[in-house]
């Protein structure tokens, strides 16, 4: 069941009004069963009442017939009938009842030591002539019986000539109307005497002893109860129509002094929204609730200073969006907004087909230009390179900074000659600036790759940036002109670019998830060379062949693919990682290139493999420093690796790609000594002394240092007296893939 998201009030106001009187209904049921329990409860109190008053009296009843029993049983006149029944009939009629031995409700007879009465001549009494046969001879026995509906009493009892009861002479037998005597002789408070009833069938006998739990009554109505009962009901009901009169009378002043003006505000607020405001509101419709109208008027006013602000947000978003899609740099548009034109264009050129040239610059030589002069004046030429470039195109088209020296532009219709004019344009006027003025002495120089895009080739269009980027290279080539449109000629002197089998292992491994396979070094700790951590050296499988970082890197580095490998090299790391086959405890180095080190999808990603950190110490290897075009960016990124636990480490140490103004300015916890320098150490000369003294050097100024390449005892031994802390090489071990290398750590483990 969906429920509502929102109600109106009056449904909000119907739901409290009825809660309330299913409450109060509830209260009422409750209070009236709670009266239930207590009338049952006195009623059951005046039962039990009755019933041990009609006991009390049963037994009253028992105990005064007995007591006549026993009297008659030693009367001497008693005894004389049984010898000289002379004036038997004159003593049963007159004579007992004269002496107040039984009421007249009772009648007796005799009976001689045969169980005979004495008389023949009965009454109409009803006692038998023979005394019955479960009469005991030397004790009284007592039974009830039903006579034609009459509850009749019969007492037995022996008679003895003497007091001391040793001769038994004959029996008396009283027979007593047992109901009417009952109620006769007993004044009941609590019981009913019209209900008294006994459960015997007419014809019937029961023993005495049975009577009480065979008797039943009705106890006599408690009229406080009766009064209690009555004066409850008419105060629940009239409650009861109080709190429904009550409840209406709220619905309705809820409805006029709330629902009412709230559907008013609602309206008002709705009129905003859709933007029918009235500024002046209308004093005739003002709401009686003053903390209602306080509201509605601030609504108002609230809507006033929105409209006045409204213009000024409106100047300030667009401020926003154009910085949000402008590099901060050269002023020109950067690669967000690039990919939001370029899927823009693209959309709009298969709708609307017309020619598309798409332009790829790149600033020559410009990462030795940065290096030389410094990052300040390698900023300086690229806003230079932008403003030529900016300058030379249309006033519609719009220039893109994609990223380093890379510029790109998409220029709509079009066609090769006019694309092929403006970049001869863009050319000219780059070489019409005065570069001098920043004390550059070289040449700056731009290549152009150009492709295009027919009105009837649309559906070639997704293929443009490719083309123009081998274009861009054909430009590049030395005897070429620096302005290259892609076609026949370019893709056959390209053929070394996308043709080669580095080339295609290349692409294809970017594309197909295990082509990439990790080899695993180890880092040995000086003293002692335990294994401190696994160097990852990524190699490539192309039909069961293994290409090695020698022949594959230069593929990735001419198609600018560096950030889209690394990626690739760290999924393969984490994917070995999570198989928990590497030795716990034992960390592992990743080599990453200087270009991908400030790319945030790099970053995010070794962020999320810090997760590995607690059971692999992570260290990450930047090769080709010289390469990072934005030092400021980077360091900020390596800081944040590093307070993820994540150790940084200069590779390649000493090969002119790693220069030493790169250490003051990155957060460099490692130095790896490249093998050139290591085999300087063996050499006993000027060269082996510099390097001797720089390694002090660095471990002075507390950089943790690594000897890559050792492959003699001899460097072996250098390195560890000049107190480097880790070594690797042959001399050591191999790179091995995971599962090898996990074979041979079992097998160092077990001695074999």
């Amino acid at each position: 069941m969906k429920w509502p998201t929102s109600v109106p009030i009056r449904q909000v106001a119907l739901i409290f009004i009825s809660s309330v009187l299913v409450l109060m209904s509830l209260i009422g049921g409750f209070a009236l069963h709670e009266m239930r329990d207590i009338s049952s409860n006195l009623t059951q109190s005046s039962e039990a009442a009755a019933k041990a008053e009609l006991t009390t009296a049963v037994e009253k009843q028992s105990s005064r017939i007995k007591n006549q029993a026993d009297l008659l049983a030693r009367w001497d006149e008693t005894r004389q009938q049984l010898v000289v029944p002379e004036y038997y009939v004159y003593w049963r009629d007159q004579r007992v009842y004269e002496s107040g031995m039984l009421s007249r409700n009772a009648h007796i007879a005799l009976y001689d030591q045969s169980d005979t009465i004495l008389s023949s001549r009965t009454t109409k009494s009803g006692l038998p002539v023979k005394l019955p046969a479960g009469v005991s001879p030397h004790f009284p026995t007592s039974w009830l019986r039903n006579e034609a509906g009459v509850i009749v009493l019969y007492y037995a009892f022996p008679v003895y000539s003497d007091g001391r009861r040793l001769a038994l002479i004959g029996h008396g037998l009283i027979r007593l109307n047992y109901m009417a005597e009952l109620l006769n002789q007993n004044s009941f408070r609590f019981t009913d005497p019209a209900s008294i009833k006994l459960a015997l069938k007419p014809g019937a006998s029961l023993p005495t002893d049975d009577l009480v739990e065979n008797i039943s009554l009705d106890a006599r109505p408690n009229p406080e109860q009766i009064r209690f009962q009555n004066v409850f009901s008419r105060a629940l009901l009239a409650l009861l129509v109080l709190l429904v009169v009550t409840a209406l009378l709220g619905f309705v002043a809820h409805n006029r002094l709330l629902v009412r003006p709230l559907r008013k505000l609602s309206e008002d607020i709705d009129a905003m929204r859709q933007g029918r405001f009235d500024p002046t509101p209308d004093q005739t419709s003002q709401i009686q609730v003053s903390e209602l109208e306080n509201i509605r008027r601030s609504l108002f006013d609230y809507q006033l200073q929105l409209r006045e602000l409204h213009g000024s947000m409106e100047h300030q978003n667009r401020e926003f969006r154009s910085q949000a899609r402008h590099d901060v740099l050269t002023d020109c548009y950067n690669r967000r907004a690039y990919e939001e034109d370029w899927s823009r264009f693209r959309e709009e050129i298969k709708t609307v087909p017309q020619g598309v040239a798409f332009l790829l610059f790149d600033c020559d030589r410009f990462k030795s230009i940065n290096d030389t002069y410094g990052h300040e004046k390698g900023d300086r030429v690229l806003t230079l390179i932008a403003d030529a470039l900016v300058t030379a195109l249309r006033a519609n088209d719009r220039l893109y900074r994609l990223g380093g020296d890379e510029f790109a532009a998409i220029l709509l219709r079009t066609t090769p000659a006019q694309a092929r004019q403006i970049a001869q344009r863009c050319q000219s006027l780059l070489d019409a600036k005065k570069f001098s003025d920043l004390g550059i002495n070289e040449p700056i120089s731009i290549s152009i790759g150009i492709a295009f895009c027919g009105a009837d080739q649309t559906e070639h269009i997704d293929e443009l940036p490719k083309q123009a980027d081998i274009a861009m290279y054909t430009a590049k080539q030395p005897g070429r002109n620096r302005v290259a449109l892609f076609g026949d000629d370019v893709e056959r002197a390209s053929q070394t670019l996308v043709a080669s089998r580095e080339t295609s292992a290349v692409f294809r491994a970017l594309a197909t998830p295990g082509m990439i396979e990790m080899h695993y070094q180890p880092i040995h700790g000086l003293p002692g060379l335990e294994i401190k951590y696994y160097e990852a050296l990524a190699r490539i499988r192309h039909h069961d062949t293994l290409i090695m970082p020698n022949e594959f890197l230069p593929v990735v580095s001419s198609r600018r693919l560096e950030t889209g490998f690394d990626l690739a090299v760290l999924q393969q790391v984490d994917l070995d990682l999570s198989s928990k086959k590497l030795q716990p405890g034992i960390g592992v180095a990743i080599n990453l290139t200087a270009q991908s080190i400030s790319q945030p999808e790099i970053v995010s990603y070794l962020l999320e493999l810090s997760r590995h950190n607690t059971r692999h110490p992570l260290m990450i290897e930047i090769a080709e420093t010289s390469l990072i075009t934005q030092v400021a960016e980077a360091t900020t990124y390596l800081d944040l690796l590093r307070t993820a636990q994540y150790r940084i480490a200069m590779d390649d140490f000493g090969t002119g790609h790693s220069p030493l103004r790169y250490l003051a300015d990155l957060p460099v916890d490692v130095i790896k000594f490249d093998i050139s320098l290591i085999r300087k150490l063996e050499e006993n000369n000027r060269a082996s002394q510099v390097v001797t003294d720089f390694a002090s050097m660095m471990i002075s100024a507390g950089y943790s240092l690594t000897a890559e390449g050792v492959e003699t005892e001899t460097a072996l031994r250098k390195v560890e007296s000049l107190g480097f802390a880790h070594v690797q090489g042959f001399l050591l071990e191999r790179p091995l893939p995971l599962d090898q290398l996990v074979i041979l750590a079992n097998d160092d483990k077990h001695g074999t």
